[in-house]
C-alpha cells in the first residue's frame, strides 16, 4: 500500500513577486492612512483647544457693559495693536505654545487674534468682533491647510444711556 501523497507546488518566481509587490503596494497605503489620520487628530484636539480658548476670550468680552470696558479687559489679556484710530479697528494677540498654554511671540505655535471695529450708532454703540486661532505651521499630509484652526465672528451693541455713548 502506497501512503504517498504528492503536493505539486508549481508557483513560479513571478508570481511570488507579484504576491509581494501586491502586499507592498497595500501596506504603503495603509502607512499613509495612519499618518494621514494621526494628523487629522492632532488638527481635532488642536481644534478643541482653540475653541476652548476663544469661547473664554468672548465670554470677557460679553460681560462688559462698554466698549472702553471691554477694550480695558483685551488690553489686560492681550497684547494690543492699533491698527486705525479713524476707524475705531484695533487689533490684539496672544501666542501660545503647542499645549495652548501662554507663549511669547518668539518660540510660538499657535495665535489668537481678535479684531474689533467700533461703529457709532443713534442708540449705542456697535462693535463687530471676530477672532481667528492660527497655527504657525501646517499640518503635515493634510490638503487645503491654510493654518486657519478656528474662526468665529459676532456683534457686541452697548446701548447708549444718559450722558452719551458708554
Amino acid at each position: 500500500m502506497k501512503n504517498k501523497s504528492t503536493v505539486n507546488l508549481e508557483i513560479s518566481l513571478v508570481e511570488i513577486i507579484l504576491s509581494i509587490l501586491i502586499f507592498a503596494a497595500a501596506g504603503v497605503i495603509m502607512l499613509n492612512c495612519f499618518a494621514i489620520a494621526k494628523f487629522t487628530q492632532q488638527k481635532s484636539n488642536d481644534k478643541t483647544n482653540a475653541s476652548l480658548i476663544v469661547q473664554s476670550s468672548f465670554e470677557y468680552m460679553k460681560s462688559a457693559n462698554s466698549s472702553e470696558e471691554m477694550h480695558d479687559i483685551l488690553q489686560n489679556n492681550f497684547l494690543f495693536e492699533e491698527i486705525d484710530a479713524e476707524t475705531n479697528n484695533y487689533k490684539y494677540t496672544i501666542y501660545y505654545d503647542s499645549n495652548f498654554k501662554e507663549s511669547k511671540k518668539e518660540n510660538y505655535d499657535f495665535k489668537m487674534t481678535i479684531n474689533t471695529e467700533n461703529s457709532n450708532r443713534i442708540s449705542g454703540q456697535l462693535t463687530d468682533i471676530k477672532i481667528n486661532v492660527e497655527r504657525k505651521n501646517k499640518y503635515p499630509f493634510i490638503k487645503n491647510d491654510d493654518g486657519c484652526i478656528y474662526s468665529i465672528s459676532s456683534k457686541k451693541f452697548f446701548p447708549m444711556h444718559a450722558g452719551g455713548v458708554q
